[in-house]
């Protein structure tokens, strides 16, 4: 029911106007000295305010008609996070800033197309639910240097070198010489369940972690057939390791397929 810019102070960091019906913002945000984020919805005024296209980091874009990203999401230079969640009718996203670290576009049934590139190494990458993403944003998710990415999927991409059924085992031969002291993965897991969707439907915002050696990462949201990519890293004492991939519970979800590929890019 927020219409009016309220009396706040200019010296906040984080500045959250997502789910008002603020009508207007005010031109002295420009020059608000400590103001890291800011996070907005997407509706119709904010094209009647331009001058906070530089100061947003966060935009929301929920469960809206839209078809297309409007095109003022280009002009935000500084966006971060991007949540496009629920807009069924979205096909397509264009480039946005390459600052982003987080999009969450689960749920956009209709989504195919992929203009944009995602450079920061630690970005998180969520399209759960986006069926018809064409094999160009596919390839595009999985083989952008990632910290997390979840996506529909049916089997492990060859472009994982080492693969196998369930959760493995897998082993793999280093041919450095001399061995490095640790080297880094990137594995993909195929989440299933057992035959009962209901049951798993019902359960969806059950924790689901997957462990290797002495890395866990949780699978979230946990969904069949969904693939799953993170990074990780491994200690070297042979030229051949051996890894196997495990289910915290296995009494609804399994592993349907496991890859790996070597990753030479470091990631802090």
């Amino acid at each position: 029911m927020l219409k009016s810019f309220p009396q706040i102070s200019t010296n906040i960091r984080d500045l959250d106007l997502r789910g008002t019906a603020i009508e207007q913002v005010p031109l002295s945000i420009m020059s608000w000295p400590r103001l890291d984020e800011l996070k907005m919805s997407y509706f119709e005024n904010l094209k009647e305010f331009p001058h906070v296209l530089e100061r947003i980091t966060g935009l929301w874009l929920t469960d809206t008609e839209i078809q297309d990203v409007p095109p003022l999401v280009k002009e935000i230079s500084r966006l971060n996070q991007f949540f496009l969640k629920g807009c069924r009718k979205l096909v397509s996203v264009p480039r946005i800033s390459d600052s982003i670290h987080s999009i969450f576009a689960s749920d956009c049934e209709s989504l195919e197309i992929l203009e944009c590139s995602f450079p920061d190494p630690k970005v998180w990458l969520y399209f759960a639910n986006c069926f018809k993403l064409n094999q160009e944003a596919r390839d595009l998710i999985i083989q952008t240097n990632s910290r997390y990415a979840v996506l529909p999927g049916t089997q492990v991409p060859a472009y994982f070198t080492h693969r196998a059924t369930g959760g493995g085992p897998l082993t793999i031969k280093l041919t450095e010489n001399p061995l490095p002291i640790s080297t880094r993965f990137k594995a993909c897991i195929l989440l299933l369940n057992k035959g009962d969707h209901d049951a798993c439907s019902k359960k969806k915002s059950m924790r689901v972690v997957v462990g290797c050696k002495h890395k866990t990462e949780s699978l979230y949201p946990p969904l069949a057939e969904h693939l799953y990519t993170f990074p990780f890293k491994a200690e070297v004492t042979s030229s051949e390791l051996h890894f196997e991939f495990k289910l915290n519970r296995d009494d609804i979800w399994k592993i349907g397929e496991c890859g790996l590929v070597q990753d030479l890019e470091e990631v802090p």
